[in-house]
């Protein structure tokens, strides 16, 4: 009874949004940046000098020549691993080449058995990608794969060797852990059906979380350029909250900011629930579309706010240190610069990629431009 109660919850709560959706593209369109905007802070000033990685195109070959001699390579991942190449544009070549491969990973299963497509699959299909997840899930730090193990098996465990022997066995050890995790919870059927339930904003947040990979994704942010926090001196100068805070919070921007940019392909396109501003509408049955991105957009702009305010105080702790610890305030400077730039290439990639561009949008920022409709 409750499940059938969800069901017809759900169904009304998407089509509602669709047919409200349909009215607003007649009448509206927004702004993401004025969306996320606030006070003197604009995001076109703050990612004004950001650049992708130098090497982009060659490194895209070799994710391309990666996937296709483990045959996973797919022709629309090109719009895909270009975020990587945005997310750690400083990244060394070497470091970088097995980023890319991994995202290449990360897209095939996404674009095959992911959150959105996993209920569209047949049984058999669900059933041989549910044991492929689990045993990629459950891959510990020796990183051998089963007999006749899969071909995307074998290719996770090449590049989880490549970061491995690159790394400090501490972060790779918590950096596997977040990663499997994000394996395990993201290729499965994560709308409310699936679910059983309507989980709360605050829990759909949690859940999203996770299945971005962002956490995992802004460890990576150490990795890419061989810099890695030192924790225990962290927490001898009394900041590991706050920069807890300041990773949560990139991580957080990354993936609320994709499900606004994400809304139409997801929402209209795909009727998945599994998404933001669904979560608003099924939790808020009298609030409007319009008032849905408000509420959407304004958590976003609160992770942007919370983001420069805690790097900002971590960098006050910098230069109170900078003469009597000049090496390791160097190096933390490093991370937070690195990490600045990853919250810069969230905002530039979604508007630079055309994984979401489309004839008619509400949002300006994805509406093709006249050359390219023609094209």
């Amino acid at each position: 009874m409750f499940n059938h109660h969800v069901k017809t919850t759900t169904r009304d709560t998407l089509a509602r949004v669709q047919n409200e959706y349909a009215q607003l593209l007649k009448t509206t369109t927004f702004s993401l940046q004025d969306l996320f905007n606030y006070g003197d802070f604009r995001l076109d000033t703050y990612c004004k000098k950001f650049n992708p990685h130098p090497q982009s195109a060659e490194l895209t070959q070799q994710a391309r020549q990666f996937g296709e001699h483990y045959g996973i390579w797919m022709e629309n991942a090109k719009h895909y691993i270009s975020c990587v190449l945005y997310v750690f544009p400083t990244a060394t070549f070497e470091r970088m080449a097995a980023m890319v491969k991994n995202n290449a990973i990360d897209y095939y299963l996404n674009d095959t058995m992911g959150r959105e497509i996993f209920r569209n699959l047949t049984s058999r299909q669900q059933l041989n990608a549910k044991h492929l997840i689990y045993r990629m899930a459950c891959i510990d730090e020796t990183l051998e794969t089963v007999d006749n193990a899969h071909p995307l098996e074998l290719a996770n465990a090449e590049i989880l060797k490549d970061i491995q022997q690159t790394s400090p066995p501490e972060w790779f050890s918590q950096f596997l852990k977040l990663y499997s995790y994000h394996i395990a919870v993201t290729h499965k059927d994560c709308n409310v059906e699936g679910l059983g339930f309507i989980p709360t904003v605050d829990k759909y947040i949690e859940m999203r979380n996770h299945t971005s990979g962002m956490p995992h994704i802004v460890m990576l942010v150490e990795y890419s350029t061989g810099v890695f926090l030192d924790w225990q001196w962290l927490a001898k100068i009394k900041v590991v909250q706050r920069m807890k805070r300041l990773h949560k919070a990139a991580a957080l921007i990354g993936c609320l900011m994709n499900d606004l940019f994400s809304f139409e392909k997801e929402v209209i396109d795909n009727d998945s629930d599994s998404n933001l501003l669904m979560s608003f509408a099924l939790n808020n049955p009298d609030m409007s579309l319009q008032d849905i991105i408000y509420s959407s957009a304004a958590i976003v702009r609160d992770l942007l706010m919370e983001f420069m305010d805690v790097a900002a105080q971590i960098e006050k702790k910098c230069e109170q240190l900078s003469a009597s610890d000049p090496v390791r305030v160097s190096k933390l400077r490093i991370h937070l610069s690195d990490l600045d730039r990853s919250v810069q290439a969230s905002w530039m990639w979604q508007v630079y990629t055309k994984r979401f561009k489309r004839m008619d949008s509400i949002w300006e920022e994805t509406q093709l431009q006249t050359a390219e409709k023609v094209s």
